[in-house]
């Protein structure tokens, strides 16, 4: 009887170690997962310049991703209504019915509004300004009568729904990468970003993917520059056919707190892509 109470209490301890040993596995893999988020980032889509098909199927991939971060980075209104260059260039006629409020009212039905519907609730969103959104400014400083009625944040009321707002030449930083609009436009504009920053930074502006890496002989710290595809049509009214080498896409990437992966997409054909994960969209 003494020896069958004893098995009884070693079982039962073996099932308890046991059982213990499960929940910290499971705890371990909840954690794991708790810890690698999933971000996706659109650049210069230049409303309403933007490519429809691709943002449609963007906005698949948005609600399949579920996001813990959503990087809006920069030039995503093109604002035509206050295009400085078409003004230097005496093209005008372009302009002629252009209101920048109703490119407001445009932007928030055709991308805001419904990219907000598709993002998780609790998703880090983050806007960048870019040169086109910079543009309100100058028009301002020009025109003071726009003053209280053509600001973004009058307009958009970013801060209001939820988005972090960052001004023209601020970053925004999510794990080790600072995501900025973009500033160089010379050939080698990776390395130059890399050079200058001395950080691992992601931009847009020059709507065309490029990566510059730089290992520094301190500690061996890597430093790496990529330029990203743009979200906007092709050949708009404004480019006139000119000859270019701009790439439609978006990126996708994964992070925590020491490892960071970047995976860029490229759009090819009618705003199609195939994702990092092999679905078609």
């Amino acid at each position: 009887m003494k020896r069958l109470k004893e098995n009884m209490l070693k079982e039962k301890e073996e099932g308890r170690k046991k059982g213990k040993l499960k929940i910290k596995k499971g705890k371990e893999m909840k954690e794991m997962t708790v810890l690698q988020k999933t971000g996706l980032a659109y650049y210069d889509a230049h409303h309403p310049h933007h490519n429809r098909p691709l943002w449609k199927n963007f906005l698949k991939l948005v609600r399949k991703k579920k996001p813990d971060v959503f990087v809006f980075g920069g030039d995503n209104m093109n604002f035509d209504a206050i295009d400085h260059w078409m003004k230097e260039k005496k093209r005008e006629r372009k302009m002629e019915g252009k209101r920048i409020l109703a490119e407001y009212t445009e932007f928030k039905k055709d991308m805001l509004d419904p990219l907000e519907k598709a993002l998780p609730k609790d998703c880090r969103k983050i806007w960048l300004n870019g040169n086109h959104e910079d543009w309100v400014e100058l028009a301002i400083d020009k025109e003071r009568g726009g003053e209280g009625y053509w600001e973004i944040e009058n307009n958009l009321h970013l801060k209001e729904r939820g988005w972090e707002v960052y001004k023209y030449g601020e970053y925004a930083k999510v794990g080790k990468v600072y995501f900025i609009h973009g500033q160089y436009t010379n050939q080698a504009h990776a390395k130059k970003t890399v050079n200058v920053y001395e950080k691992n930074v992601v931009y847009g502006h020059v709507h065309s993917p490029q990566t510059y890496a730089k290992i520094t002989p301190v500690e061996n710290e890597p430093h790496t520059g990529m330029s990203l595809p743009c979200g906007c049509e092709m050949n708009p009214d404004f480019m006139r056919n000119r000859p270019h080498s701009w790439v439609n896409g978006f990126l996708v990437f994964y992070f925590t707190k020491k490892i960071f992966s970047l995976f860029p997409v490229i759009s090819i054909f009618d705003g199609k892509f195939i994702a990092p994960s092999g679905k078609r969209y």
